[in-house]
C-alpha cells in the first residue's frame, strides 16, 4: 500500500468517525429545550427570547453561542458555518449533555462556538448570546404570539385548532423553503428565515416579472448584515395592495439578494404564527 492511499484511508476514517459520532449524538440522545420564561424582546422586530437573549431563527441549521456558559462540553468534529452573504468559517462543534444558557435548560444538545469578536457588527449590535437554530427548532410545535410578545415551545403532537389566514408548507426538516405566489409570478425554494428582520428577499430577476405584474410604489437603498458581513448595500422596494397566495397585503418590502426567504417581517404581518414541525407547516393567523 503506498502513502497516498494510506493517507486517504486515514482521512476516509476520520471523516467517517466525526460523522459518525455526530448522527449518534443527534439520533440516540434527543435534543430537550425548558424555556421557563417564554418572554420575547418586544423592542426588537426578531424573535429573540429576553431570559437568554437567543434569536429563534429558522434560516439556521444549527445552534450557535456567542458566549461559553461554562458547560461540560466534548468536541465531536468541525462545522462549516456560513451566512446569507456566503462568508464562511470552520468551527469546532460541541456536544453537552446538559447546557444552561442563563434560564433556558438545554439537554443533549449540540453546537457551535463563536466569539462575539468573530461576528459582524450588525448582529453584535442586536446584543444577543447566541442563535437557536433547527436542530432544536425542529423537535417542537411553536406559538410566537406578537400581541403577548411570548414564544412557546410545545410537543410535535400538539395541534392547534383554529383556521389560519395564510400558511406555508415545507418538506425538508431542516431547511424550510416553501413555494408562494407573488403578483401572479410563481416562485419556488424560499427559505423562511425568521432570523432575518424584512418580509421578503428575492433574486433580481424575480423581482423583475414582479415589476412587470405591478409596479413597487418607490425604490430606495438599503444595507444589511449576515452573521459575518456587515453594511451590505441592497435595493428595496416598497409595494402597495399585493397579492401573496391569492390575499392581499396592504404593504410587502422585498430586496434583492443572491436567494430568496421570507423573514420576520412578514411574520409580522400577523398576530398569531403556528410553526408545526411535525406537519411540517407555519399558520398564520390574525384576530
Amino acid at each position: 500500500m503506498n502513502k497516498n492511499r494510506k493517507i486517504v484511508l486515514i482521512v476516509s476514517f476520520i471523516i467517517l468517525l466525526i460523522v459518525g459520532i455526530i448522527i449518534y449524538c443527534y439520533w440516540f440522545f434527543p435534543t430537550t429545550i425548558e424555556i421557563p420564561n417564554n418572554q420575547i424582546d418586544e423592542n426588537s422586530n426578531q424573535i429573540i427570547l429576553t431570559n437568554s437573549k437567543l434569536l429563534w431563527d429558522t434560516g439556521a441549521d444549527g445552534t450557535i453561542f456567542f458566549k461559553d456558559f461554562n458547560q461540560r462540553k466534548i468536541i465531536i468534529g468541525l462545522a462549516n458555518v456560513s451566512d446569507f452573504h456566503k462568508k464562511s468559517t470552520i468551527r469546532k462543534r460541541y456536544f453537552s449533555i446538559t447546557l444552561i444558557a442563563d434560564s433556558i435548560l438545554f439537554k443533549n444538545l449540540v453546537y457551535n462556538e463563536i466569539s462575539i469578536d468573530n461576528i459582524s457588527q450588525g448582529v453584535q449590535y442586536l446584543a444577543i448570546n447566541g442563535i437557536l437554530g433547527m436542530n432544536v427548532i425542529n423537535k417542537y410545535n411553536w406559538i410566537i404570539d406578537f400581541d403577548k410578545n411570548t414564544l412557546q415551545n410545545l410537543s410535535k403532537t400538539t395541534t392547534y385548532n383554529h383556521t389560519p389566514q395564510f400558511t406555508l408548507r415545507y418538506s425538508n426538516a431542516m431547511k424550510p423553503k416553501t413555494a408562494v405566489s407573488i403578483a401572479d409570478v410563481k416562485l419556488k425554494n424560499i427559505l423562511i428565515d425568521s432570523g432575518f428582520n424584512i418580509d421578503f428577499t428575492l433574486l433580481s430577476s424575480d423581482i423583475e416579472q414582479i415589476n412587470q405584474c405591478i409596479a413597487p410604489d418607490t425604490i430606495f437603498n438599503t444595507s444589511s448584515s449576515g452573521l459575518f458581513s456587515d453594511s451590505i448595500v441592497e435595493s428595496k422596494y416598497q409595494y402597495s395592495n399585493i397579492m401573496i397566495d391569492n390575499i392581499k397585503f396592504d404593504k410587502l418590502y422585498i430586496t434583492e439578494g443572491n436567494r430568496r426567504l421570507i423573514g420576520t417581517g412578514f411574520f409580522r404581518k400577523f398576530d398569531r404564527v403556528f410553526w408545526d414541525s411535525k406537519n411540517r407547516e407555519v399558520r398564520f393567523y390574525k384576530d
